[in-house]
């Protein structure tokens, strides 16, 4: 095999990759995207129930003044 033939083979399979890669990327973000909307207000009531209480927790031991 001649090495423009390998350099083109080469090229050819990162074209491959790089296709497939994108297609996962996509597939990442709009299971993401998914998540979010379907979970994402519930994930956010849960933090700031959690901030409430860190925050009422301090400001009964006197920390957070």
């Amino acid at each position: 095999m001649m090495e423009d033939e390998i350099r083109a083979r080469n090229e050819e399979r990162r074209a491959q990759l790089d296709s497939v890669n994108h297609r996962n990327m996509e597939k990442c973000a709009a299971f993401i995207a998914k998540m979010i909307r379907k979970y994402g207000h519930e994930v956010l009531a849960e933090i700031e129930a959690e901030e409430k209480e860190k925050q009422a927790s301090s400001n009964k031991s006197g920390f957070g003044k």
